[in-house]
């Protein structure tokens, strides 16, 4: 399946917000297309009269936009700055913040693919008050989000203030963000919303607990669906250094408790993920993790300070990993990464399966057979890290095995970090002990939620089906077990 077929990264339509980071920097916009043709992208602010141009796209090449660097979203607010991206023909799409000695880039999403539910991936920095936010993009009008904080976090908007244990709810015009942020760790916040939403998650200058050095970098992401998590992952931390610390791989999953195998070089661990909190590992230098679980599950890795060709230090940057299931054949990318000042070493460390590596072609060319391929223990795949130059490039895993890979970019005290793609065809496959799915229809008259089924039911659902349609109709639940299913208990919605 190339990546210019429906159901993956790349598309027609985006919506992305700049999460603000806590230094002056440059906002940019990185587009490519794996189509053989020159078209035209228009680019504007829908809610403001402040950006509307159009630039043009061409196979082969990479089209950089500055956007202006006042479109960044600022603390726990509502805000107009959203960024609608409509293209003629089918593009990828990165983003990046970058900011003296700071800042990420990230992989935007296609309009096509978003989704009503999602668990937010932060960070808590070590050093100094710097705050975890998430910003929110809505793309209907009516759209309505509830928030469900972690344990140990504290949000506050408009005067009040929402710890665990309450719910901090939101309603959206079409392209409006509400962005929450805080000096706590947000991570595993639940997001859930009555229409798809983008969310676009990171950190303004984060240090995960495996950093020893007190260097900062700002991470960013864009946040996958639950309904696109999978049940097999491979975490790898970057093999080009050879000093300094490695990877801090989070694992989250929602509303269903997880048994998860980890294997790293042939050493297994078996933990469980709970709904309410996350689990967190380190993964040294150079090495591999392979993350198996028997429910759907998020992963996410992020790293520390490594000393890198002399004078560069790569500070954190923030990768979600693409389910194996979700691998492509091909992949059209970026390198999404200009420094504010200096310039970056750009590479991409690609995993793929043994068999096929001397099928990998990368921009038409094959690998060098002199390249230094690492073994994943217990598995039919292997990993190394490809310089790139700067700009458009093309990957290609002949046959029927895929790859994947994440684009990389290291700088004087600065990195980003981003994944290269993915397929959104595959979706969470029901449990098999749960019965059918029952969808309850939602109709938005002001601030009310009127039930289009009866109010009152009991059936069969899975937990996370069952937490969302509480916090869509404001209702009240309790589960029941009967024969091994999960039963809901649904008593009458009332006004939000």
């Amino acid at each position: 399946m190339s990546n210019n077929n429906s159901g993956s990264h790349s598309g027609k339509e985006f919506v992305l917000a700049f999460p603000n980071g806590v230094r002056h920097g440059y906002l940019r916009l990185y587009m490519s297309t794996p189509v053989n043709e020159t078209f035209s992208v228009h680019i504007e602010t829908p809610l403001l009269s402040h950006t509307n141009m159009n630039v043009t796209v061409s196979s082969g090449a990479e089209t950089v936009v500055e956007i202006p660097s006042d479109l960044t979203v600022s603390d726990t607010s509502k805000c107009d700055k959203s960024i609608l991206v409509q293209a003629d023909n089918v593009i990828v799409l990165f983003a990046s913040n970058m900011q003296v000695d700071s800042g990420d880039s990230f992989i935007v999403y296609p309009v096509e693919v978003l989704s009503t539910e999602y668990i937010s991936v932060n960070l808590k920095s070590k050093v100094g008050a710097y705050q975890s936010m998430s910003a929110i993009i809505a793309v209907n009008d009516q759209t309505v989000v509830h928030l469900s904080l972690p344990v140990d976090s504290t949000v506050k908007y408009n005067g009040d203030t929402y710890t665990f244990g309450s719910r901090l709810s939101i309603n959206l015009t079409k392209y409006e963000i509400f962005q929450f942020s805080s000096v706590d760790d947000l991570s595993g916040t639940t997001i859930l919303s009555n229409y798809p939403i983008a969310v676009i998650g990171g950190h303004q200058l984060g240090n995960p607990s495996v950093c020893v050095f007190g260097t900062v970098d700002m991470i960013l992401e864009m946040l996958v669906p639950w309904k696109y998590w999978s049940t097999r992952y491979i975490a790898i931390s970057n093999p080009v250094f050879n000093s300094g610390y490695g990877e801090l791989i989070r694992i989250f999953t929602l509303c269903e408790n997880a048994t998860v195998i980890i294997d790293k070089s042939g050493i297994q661990s078996l933990i469980n993920v709970s709904q309410e909190s996350f689990y967190e590992f380190p993964l040294s230098l150079a090495e591999a993790a392979v993350i198996t679980s028997d429910k759907p599950v998020l992963v996410s890795q992020i790293s520390s300070s490594h000393p890198y060709a002399g004078s560069k230090i790569r500070d954190p940057r923030s990768v979600l990993p693409a389910p194996v299931d979700s691998w492509l054949n091909e992949y059209t990318f970026s390198t999404p990464g200009r420094s504010y000042g200096g310039s970056f070493d750009h590479g991409l460390v690609l995993v793929a399966y043994i068999m096929a590596l001397d099928e990998i072609t990368l921009d038409n060319e094959s690998l060098e057979p002199s390249l230094v391929w690492y073994e994943i223990a217990g598995t039919n795949l292997n990993y190394t890290v490809l310089p790139l130059s700067r700009g458009a490039h093309t990957l290609k895993c002949i046959g029927n095995l895929k790859c994947w890979g994440y684009v990389f970019g290291i700088g004087v005290y600065e990195e980003y970090g981003t994944s290269i793609g993915r397929s959104f065809t595959k979706t969470k496959t029901t449990d098999t002990l749960l019965m059918g799915k029952v969808v309850i229809g939602l109709d938005m008259i002001d601030d009310y939620v009127l039930l289009t089924t009866p109010v009152s039911s009991t059936i069969t659902k899975s937990l996370t089906e069952c937490a969302k349609m509480c916090f869509l109709t404001s209702c009240s639940f309790r589960f029941l077990s009967v024969y091994g299913w999960s039963m809901l208990s649904l008593y009458r919605g009332t006004k939000m």
